[in-house]
């Protein structure tokens, strides 16, 4: 319930007609605080590393002489986590059935299912790579090459999904950002990077991808993805002094709760969607912690910036050096390290810069998008390895010559967006 009054308190915070941000963050903490005991170790690990990271940097800031403010404890990353929480209501909705019919196979059936899981994963995240992974692997578990295939293809949806975390992460940490200029210019490398993804399927395969079973994709599978879209660009455009955030977090719940109450009837409909309050929200508690831990750590940190700064490389944030942050961060989430973290930490880094957002922006999702398909450690990773007993390592290891080739296009493309924002294009090292 304190998960539900979150995802209720932070929508309506975005709107600027409800309580203050913080409230949303008290019961976020509080949600934590009881989710605690159910962590794995190595969750409750990261999070205290991350968490004591930030307190330690408030103490330089205050050692100083700085005077840090602690409300971003309560705001850093709320509306983010309400994001996260409202969307995970689309659980509820029920998929299309594929059908009985025996499954395509051959370069088609490849390129149908790169397409499927994209625009599914953009709208009903994870679960569309579950619902796909369970449909064409042989005895429910996918080969490595049709795992590969719905990794890269959901991860591309990072770069321009309203419904993805990446977006949201990223228009935390790139505050003015324009979220529908981000969403054009990552859809159009979106259409890159599947390319890339089911061209080096077909080479890998030995015989352009001539046995590869793929989806039965059908078009009524598309309906709520296409409501979910319209009614996210429509609130942007009718009431833009609501945050990004709000408009999702509003347009999802929404969705669900009119689609499950007509498919179910208000009594049964009401008992699902009170089910997934009690049952699946608690499930979050994963990322729950993980995003409130990186906000005492992006808070600490920026407090240390504002207290005296860090070293700094280069003395402007131009194409040259969001290709060479792109490059660190991607490195890092190959190490292992979630890319919640390396986005948190190069925002309060490159803050002094004032780095134009939009780009900065790009960057953050770009580096979610291949930096994950990387990492052994990537949640999608580890949700196949846990699932289907595939090996994450080996899983990250298959990507490394597709994340080459994707980051090579996402250089190009900094580039371009970097001309058309008006960025200059050669580095200014300090």
């Amino acid at each position: 319930m304190l998960l539900f009054a979150m995802t209720v308190l932070a929508a309506l915070a975005g709107t600027g007609h409800g309580p203050p941000v913080w409230t949303a963050g008290l019961a976020a903490w509080g949600a934590a605080a009881l989710l605690w005991p159910q962590l794995a170790r190595a969750q409750k690990r990261q999070a205290l590393l991350l968490a004591g990271a930030g307190v330690v940097a408030f103490g330089v800031a205050l050692g100083r002489g700085g005077s840090p403010s602690l409300l971003g404890l309560l705001t850093q990353n709320t509306a983010l986590l309400g994001m996260l929480a409202a969307v995970s209501f689309l659980r509820l909705l029920r998929t299309p059935e594929a059908g009985s019919a025996g499954l395509p196979r051959g370069r088609g059936a490849l390129w149908r299912t790169l397409g499927a899981v994209h625009v599914l994963g953009a709208v009903i995240n994870l679960s569309a790579v579950f619902i796909m992974a369970d449909r064409i692997g042989a005895d429910g578990k996918p080969r490595q090459d049709q795992a590969a295939v719905l990794v890269r293809a959901f991860l591309a949806a990072a770069l321009w999904s309203p419904f993805f975390a990446a977006t949201a992460v990223a228009l935390t940490y790139a505050p003015g950002a324009s979220p529908l200029g981000l969403a054009a210019s990552g859809m159009a490398l979106a259409v890159v990077l599947l390319w890339l993804a089911g061209r080096d399927t077909e080479r890998s395969s030995g015989n352009r991808a001539a046995d590869f079973v793929g989806y039965p994709m059908q078009a009524s599978a598309l309906k709520v993805p296409a409501v979910l879209a319209v009614l996210v660009a429509a609130g942007h455009w009718v009431v833009p002094e609501w945050a990004a955030l709000a408009v999702i977090s509003l347009a999802a719940l929404a969705v669900v709760c009119v689609v499950v109450l007509v498919q179910q009837g208000a009594r049964a409909g009401g008992h699902a969607l009170y089910g997934h309050v009690r049952d699946r929200l608690p499930g979050m508690s994963g990322e729950l912690v993980l995003f409130l831990s990186a906000a005492v750590f992006a808070s600490g940190l920026r407090a240390l910036m504002d207290s005296g700064g860090l070293w700094l490389p280069f003395s402007a944030f131009g194409v040259t050096e969001a290709a060479l942050a792109l490059a660190a961060m991607i490195l890092l989430a190959a190490l292992g390290i979630h890319a919640v973290i390396t986005i948190a930490m190069a925002s309060a880094w490159l803050a002094p810069l004032q780095p134009e957002p939009t780009l900065l922006a790009l960057v953050f999702v770009q580096s979610w998008a291949i930096g994950l398909a990387a990492g052994p450690m990537s949640g999608i990773h580890l949700a196949l390895q846990g699932r289907y007993g595939l090996s994450a390592a080996q899983l990250a290891r298959a990507n490394v010559r597709y994340c080459l080739q994707a980051y090579a296009a996402a250089v190009v493309w900094l580039a371009v967006i970097g001309s058309v924002l008006g960025v200059r294009l050669l580095p200014a090292w300090s």
